[in-house]
């Protein structure tokens, strides 16, 4: 069930009208009803495959807090993890596997053929997996108490707004919020009409528009290009992409405030960070909090030196990398990052001068937008030929002048450029009634009157 649909916009409705007519505990088996049913719309036969991961970590959680010493501890935190992970990496990496040691094989010069497995990936297992798989271990180390209730527990996994493509909700962020009393707001409930707004127009009106007029074209065959028409298209994915993945987090917070919940953020206008450090902190902030607090520090972190820092900063970008997909292409966009944040460790500080800033600031944005060519790009192949046609393309198609996909760009960038200029949202608290109103008009229309026929599926939703 797609956000962007009127499908889900009836869903939705019916869902908060109900909700708000029943108590705390009714809510919660509402909610736990709907989210099932809600993932069932993508593919009913992985419902159990939630269940079961779910019932793992409860079961785990539960013997983790209840055993008397740390090696049983272990064990059933181990136990989790393998299971968990073995579930992820049999549907979203098997084939990945098999194909990458075949290749191995032929560099060697041992030919080998194995048969590809007829697997389907279940939407949103990187996100419910993890999400489940850190309740497990924040009781291990002490950070959070087992729940009691294990509906509680599935209705925090399989929540609706944020079940396939994230935010990373952690159980310490969300599980207290199912067991107290929530109460209608009008405030809360009007921030999540404009947060679901503004979603809309950023995935249904500027990622999808920029995807169907000039992404898709040039990056399917970017060898038929010219310079121009490439640097345009890469310009345009990298807002695409934050455009996709932002609509889709504001639609799930604004849809989580209609009913009284709150989530952790998942970006902070990324394009307007400084270096790649900076870049990580506003962009996908709760998946590269997890990393950091899962990954990153239990190897060791920067504690053991700045060579071990450096080795579990790759490793870690690596991770990063491997979890969007199985592919080379996305370990190698985690590999590009993790060089760059070393670089950036390694060199010197420099005066801080305006145009020494203005210099940093462009090769940054330049080496944003080549490392998300290696994201979007199907495999190396395409990778190189887009990489060369920046340069010295022999291509000779352009890319079409369009008024769609030039107001698509600009309303892109218009957040980004509105916060950096006046340092604020659109609307402020104090904004009148009338003032909101007004916006979300102009928001709706906006929609109705430039959004493609058909909508596109989130990018995330692959991941």
């Amino acid at each position: 069930m797609n956000f962007v649909t009127l499908q889900y916009a009836v869903f939705l409705t019916c869902v908060v009208t109900l909700y708000w007519q029943l108590n705390r505990l009714q809510q919660n088996r509402m909610l736990l009803a709907v989210s099932w049913f809600f993932y069932a719309c993508w593919d009913w036969r992985f419902l159990g495959l939630i269940i079961l991961i779910c019932s793992v970590d409860f079961i785990c959680g539960a013997k983790i807090a209840a055993a008397d010493n740390k090696s049983q501890k272990r064990k059933w935190l181990i136990s989790a993890i393998i299971i968990d992970l073995g579930i992820l990496a049999y549907f979203k990496y098997m084939n990945f596997f098999i194909d990458s040691f075949v290749d191995i094989m032929a560099v060697i010069g041992v030919e080998t053929s194995l048969p590809m497995l007829s697997i389907i990936l279940p939407a949103g297992i990187s996100f419910f997996t993890f999400q489940s798989l850190s309740y497990s271990i924040d009781i291990y180390r002490g950070e959070l108490k087992p729940e009691k209730s294990l509906l509680d527990f599935y209705a925090f996994v399989a929540f609706f707004p944020q079940l396939v493509a994230g935010p990373i909700v952690r159980a310490q962020e969300f599980l207290f919020q199912l067991s107290e009393k929530r109460t209608f707001n009008s405030a809360v409930f009007e921030r999540g009409i404009e947060r679901i707004l503004i979603g809309l127009v950023q995935k249904a009106v500027v990622a999808d528009t920029l995807a169907i007029q000039w992404v898709e074209p040039v990056f399917s065959n970017p060898s038929e290009f010219g310079s121009a028409s490439l640097w345009l298209a890469s310009v345009a994915y990298a807002v695409q992409i934050y455009c996709d993945f932002a609509g889709y987090t504001n639609i799930a917070i604004g849809s989580s405030l209609l009913m009284g919940f709150s989530l952790p953020e998942n970006f902070h206008y990324p394009y307007l960070a400084k270096n790649f450090s900076d870049f990580w902190r506003r962009w996908h902030m709760t998946m590269s909090r997890f990393f950091r607090d899962y990954v990153y520090i239990p190897l060791g972190g920067n504690r053991a030196g700045p060579t071990r820092s450096q080795f579990n900063l790759a490793a870690t970008t690596l991770v990063s990398g491997l979890w969007h997909g199985a592919s080379w292409n996305f370990v190698g966009w985690g590999a590009a990052h993790g060089a760059f944040l070393w670089i950036q460790r390694i060199l010197p500080t420099l005066p801080s001068h305006l145009l020494i800033r203005c210099i940093k600031q462009i090769i940054f944005w330049i080496l944003i937008l080549l490392t998300w060519i290696i994201f979007r790009s199907q495999d190396w192949d395409t990778t190189q030929a887009y990489y060369y046609g920046l340069l010295f393309s022999e291509g000779v198609k352009q890319l079409e002048f369009s008024w769609f996909a030039s107001i698509a760009l600009f309303l892109g960038c218009a957040d980004h450029i509105w916060v950096w200029w006046k340092g604020e949202s659109y609307l402020s608290r104090k904004s009148l009634l009338w003032q909101r109103a007004l916006f979300w008009f102009g928001l709706i229309m906006i929609v109705l009157y430039m959004k493609p026929i058909e909508p596109n599926a989130f990018i995330y939703f692959q991941f």
